[in-house]
């Protein structure tokens, strides 16, 4: 009962702790919000202030020096945006949404701004201890990133055969998830009857956890028990001229693995482009089809001349997050091919980035390498985005 009575207090502590945290902030920034009119010696004390809560943090060691000169220069432009931008106007929804936006600050930029730095220097296994004993990581400039292209991350695949093999995987993926969407979605849009549970058994795959599908699915590719090979067998035994074909028995998770992955990946991706495209396809008014009709146009006349054009605007940023959510997939490759190690037959760029960091240990290498798909992934969503802006403008 003592132990359950500590934990809840533990648990108590910590939420006073985090509604103390956003209390300060609010009451950090509507001071500066409301008494944006008042004289420069305000701004001063203010920034007095900051100046000493920052150097009790520092000397306390919970705030280093640089995070110290961004306190100061966060501080500056605070004052600056309360009096010359917002002047005490409609500041509720930044007092509202701050601590969300702090939140998301320190839980996803200050990773990817140190992730930044590490690209830039040398962090291994045998820097890591004058790195925690000296705070200081040596400086190695451009080097990682030039080693991502000519070091080879893995044992026997290098940068650019993983970027091709990547390349591949994600257009197979992304075409089969939106002609297997777009069929299913046409399909359903046709179902009078009973279609709530069409749509929810469509669903399950995408709204299941991952892990779960994904090892579900693993277990039907086995060599002797799973059920593709069990059905193989017994389409041999209904029809043994298929031998003679060459269909057999596969050892899927050892022979074809990366097949195997993407196969598995297929399923799980259809659910999520039928649910966005039956949403486009709810969209359009029946009036387009019962005109084309009178005019005595078929299905496919119909599918390629009006479906198509009006479902492009929801089509475009799903196929666009699907390219992006792909790509960085490694979830399916990590847990098809054996998780740290397994093969190196069916890595792509984001399995090969995290074998380098966390088996081979090559942390400012792997840095730099997750900058580079970083780039990669920008590029491929800036051009995405403007094939679209173009076609929604009719250049295209």
């Amino acid at each position: 009962m003592s132990e359950i009575l500590l934990s809840l207090g533990q648990v108590l502590s910590f939420m006073l702790l985090i509604a103390a945290a956003i209390a300060s902030v609010e009451l950090y920034l509507w001071a500066h919000f409301k008494y944006h009119d008042k004289n420069s010696i305000f701004y001063a004390c203010a920034l007095l202030f900051t100046m000493f809560a920052a150097f009790i943090l520092k000397a306390a060691g919970f705030l280093t020096a640089n995070a110290f000169l961004l306190f100061l220069l966060f501080e500056i432009f605070l004052i600056f945006a309360s009096k010359k931008l917002l002047k005490g106007k409609k500041y509720l929804p930044y007092l509202l949404s701050a601590p969300a936006f702090l939140g998301l600050a320190a839980l996803l930029m200050y990773p990817f701004i140190f992730q930044i730095y590490l690209s830039f220097h040398d962090l291994k296994l045998t820097t890591i201890m004058q790195w925690k004993e000296t705070g200081s990581i040596p400086f190695a400039g451009f080097k990682q990133y030039l080693a991502v292209f000519t070091v080879p991350p893995l044992a026997e695949a290098g940068f650019f055969k993983l970027l091709w093999r990547t390349l591949g995987w994600t257009f197979i993926n992304v075409f089969f998830h939106v002609l297997g969407g777009l069929t299913l979605a046409l399909m359903l849009s046709e179902i009078t009857r009973l279609k709530g549970v069409y749509r929810t058994l469509l669903v399950i795959p995408w709204a299941m956890p991952q892990v779960v599908a994904v090892l579900a699915m693993r277990g039907e590719f086995h060599s002797q028990y799973g059920f593709v090979n069990v059905m193989i067998k017994k389409a041999l035994d209904i029809f043994p001229w298929l031998a003679s074909l060459g269909v057999a028995p596969v050892n899927w998770l050892s022979d074809y693995p990366l097949l195997t992955c993407i196969i598995i990946n297929i399923w799980l991706g259809i659910p999520f482009m039928t649910v966005i495209i039956l949403g486009g396809l709810q969209s359009i008014s029946k009036s387009y089809y019962d005109a084309a009709e009178i005019d005595g146009a078929g299905y496919f006349q119909k599918l390629f001349y009006i479906t198509m054009p009006l479902i492009k605007p929801v089509l475009m940023p799903a196929v666009t997050l699907g390219t992006v959510w792909t790509f960085n997939n490694i979830n399916v490759i990590y847990l098809v091919t054996g998780q740290a190690g397994g093969t190196e037959q069916a890595d792509i760029l984001v399995s090969a980035l995290y074998k380098a960091a966390f088996t081979y240990n090559r942390y400012s290498y792997s840095a730099a390498f997750a900058m580079v798909i970083f780039l990669i992934l920008f590029a491929i969503s800036i051009s995405y985005s403007k094939i679209f802006s173009e076609r929604k403008e009719g250049k295209i």
